[in-house]
């Protein structure tokens, strides 16, 4: 079976005992890799010198004095929502630990993007060996917000960002790093083309 949703990072965690995901180095670094984040051309040097720390040691703790110090207010704004964010991950021994603590606690003060994100890693962790293309389709509704439309008589839903194409960013802190395409044709899964969903599960 095919390697599905790379975008998601699956492949750079580990897993415990249970089955759970750990957060690895590789995993943290891949939202450095956020457009957000890499420091532009103009960034001040700490903002340099805070990207630099945190590419080496990507659990480094970060001081609200060393966020306080960056020249760009966006820049400052980006970095305490990822650290904060960082630092939920690595308090708890597994993601889905983590991504329960957030429900629990409340999502305020995390961006609607980085919840998507855990829900699509746990949901790829819990489908890792699920072949039912149409389960795997079902189950991206959890986490790509979807355009949803009656034709035939039939609910379509549609990912929101390929429908409108709206959104040039990428949704997934990996696909910058990784290349993965942000655009194609819609096609409407169905018993004649479901083997054809292999071929486009990587995007985003």
């Amino acid at each position: 079976m095919p390697d599905f949703w790379l975008s998601c990072g699956h492949h750079l965690l580990d897993r415990d005992e249970g089955g759970g995901l750990l957060v690895t180095d590789e995993f943290l670094k891949a939202y450095l890799a956020r457009p957000e984040l890499a420091p532009p051309p103009d960034a001040c040097p700490a903002e340099r010198s805070l990207y630099a720390a945190l590419l080496a040691d990507p659990r480094r703790p970060v001081t609200s004095a060393e966020i306080a110090a960056l020249a760009d207010t966006d820049a400052r704004e980006n970095w305490s929502l990822i650290t904060g964010f960082r630092d939920r991950l690595v308090r708890h021994k597994t993601v889905e630990a983590a991504y329960l603590d957030l429900v629990r606690r409340g999502v305020a003060g995390t961006p609607p993007l980085f919840i998507d994100q855990l829900v699509h890693v746990i949901l790829r962790n819990i489908f890792d060996s699920c072949e039912d293309v149409f389960m795997l389709r079902a189950a991206e509704l959890f986490f790509r917000p979807q355009r949803l439309n009656v034709h035939d008589g039939s609910l379509v839903a549609a990912d929101e960002e390929k429908v409108s194409g709206a959104n040039p960013q990428p949704v997934s802190p990996l696909v910058a790093m990784l290349g993965l395409p942000t655009a194609g044709e819609i096609d409407v899964l169905n018993e004649a083309n479901a083997d054809t969903y292999w071929n486009r599960v990587g995007r985003p």
